[in-house]
């Protein structure tokens, strides 16, 4: 009798297993432009943005966010490169008019490439063109949704322009995106609701 019910639960726990998912599918991410769904490229991407999702810690979500910069930045090609570092090396010497140059440069080169238009924003903002700097902005995140940094970015600007109340929307979005990020603490608290 005893090993009848030992056999039933072991039927029983067999067939519990064999009819959950063998592993749970990973959220369906909003497209980047520019990768074809279910690519390896398309699979790495979700894969890191889980990852950022589940990290534990604050040193943890900073590795896993240099993987993503990596990510973006990609799929820039040899051009792309050129005018980044181009860029880079015009910042390093405080000469924003020639950064901008390059990544005005840049995005008419690549026009799909999500970073480069990120990279412009920023180049326009340090400039002082905010309303250039948020159309660039928006560009960046019609072509991968999911560029939080970016998304911080418009945030920050629209604080810039003393558009608190309207930086809070792409702020949640990006801290939805990513739950470290560095700029939450631009979040306001609603207040607590008493019943």
């Amino acid at each position: 009798m005893a090993m009848r019910a030992l056999g039933i639960l072991a039927i029983a726990a067999w067939t519990a297993l064999m009819s959950a998912p063998l592993r749970a599918e990973p959220p369906a991410l909003p497209p980047l432009v520019g990768i074809e769904a279910g690519s390896r490229a398309a699979q790495e991407r979700t894969a890191l943005f889980v990852e950022l999702k589940a990290a534990k810690n604050e040193a943890d979500a900073r590795e896993i966010e240099d993987k993503i910069w990596k990510f973006w930045r990609g799929f820039a090609d040899e051009e792309s490169r050129r005018l980044l570092e181009v860029s880079r090396e015009a910042q390093l010497r405080f000469d924003i008019g020639n950064a901008l140059l390059a990544m005005e440069a840049l995005v008419k080169h690549q026009p799909q490439f999500a970073e480069g238009w990120n990279q412009y924003g920023y180049m326009l903002f340090l400039a002082g063109s905010y309303d250039a700097a948020l159309a660039a902005i928006d560009k960046t995140v019609a072509l991968e949704p999911m560029h939080y940094a970016a998304l911080a970015g418009k945030g920050i600007m629209l604080i810039e322009q003393g558009k608190e109340a309207e930086a809070q929307a792409p702020l949640k979005q990006a801290l939805a995106i990513n739950p470290w990020l560095k700029e939450r603490n631009l979040i306001i608290k609603e207040p607590e609701r008493k019943n």
